[in-house]
């Protein structure tokens, strides 16, 4: 029986992008024949409003899938205020990088790296005109983690429920350089040595 890859995306604080992050992801997943599942945590459920209005190329569900789900990667999107380390081995933790904000951030990330998860840091958001959120950044990108800038893009396609990678931004401004960016850490995602089980074990996030 083939495994599935698990992930959580997880930040207690609100607002860091779990949500854009999960979509997205799964997005680039299908771009690659990467058949994704989206569980929607979130009790504002953005991810799953995303999914009803039909412009998602993949399924987001609500609750844990009580029999084995027909999907390659298993992408779980937490909610806010959620300051449960997940079961998954690998954490994808989105911060923006406001100075409260990387406080909460520091605080989760010391809890999951107690429990011995494998985190990937990515820093959503950051305006390169602020020098505290500059520093913070470039320091977070020295340590390993992903950067995505500030775009508008982000913003243009959750006006439509889309994701970046929907052919209908493909003029947006810098489009190229944003897909980019969350295909990299997709290929982050893939590469890391799983300890997640094969298929139908295990789908508990």
């Amino acid at each position: 029986m083939k495994k599935i890859k698990i992930i959580s995306i997880w930040n207690p604080k609100g607002g860091q992008g779990k949500s854009m992050l999960a979509i997205n992801l799964a997005a680039a997943a299908c771009e690659i024949g990467i058949k994704p599942l989206v569980i929607c945590q979130d009790q504002q459920g953005t991810s799953m409003l995303y999914y009803q209005t039909g412009n998602l190329p993949f399924e987001v569900i609500g609750d844990i899938p009580e029999s084995r789900p027909n999907a390659d990667l298993i992408i779980f999107d937490h909610q806010a205020s959620d300051w449960e380390v997940p079961d998954t081995h690998l954490l994808i933790m989105p911060l923006k990088p406001a100075r409260d904000q990387y406080a909460t951030y520091i605080d989760a990330f010391k809890r999951a790296d107690k429990k011995g998860r494998e985190i990937i840091t990515v820093v959503t958001d950051g305006q390169t005109h602020r020098a505290s959120e500059k520093s913070t950044t470039e320091f977070l990108r020295e340590e390993g983690a992903y950067i995505i800038p500030s775009s508008g893009v982000f913003s243009r396609a959750a006006e439509e429920y889309r994701t970046i990678y929907d052919t209908k931004l493909n003029k947006a401004y810098k489009i190229r350089e944003r897909r980019q960016e969350i295909s990299r850490i997709l290929g982050a995602i893939l590469m890391q040595q799983s300890e997640d089980t094969t298929a139908g074990e295990k789908t508990n996030g």
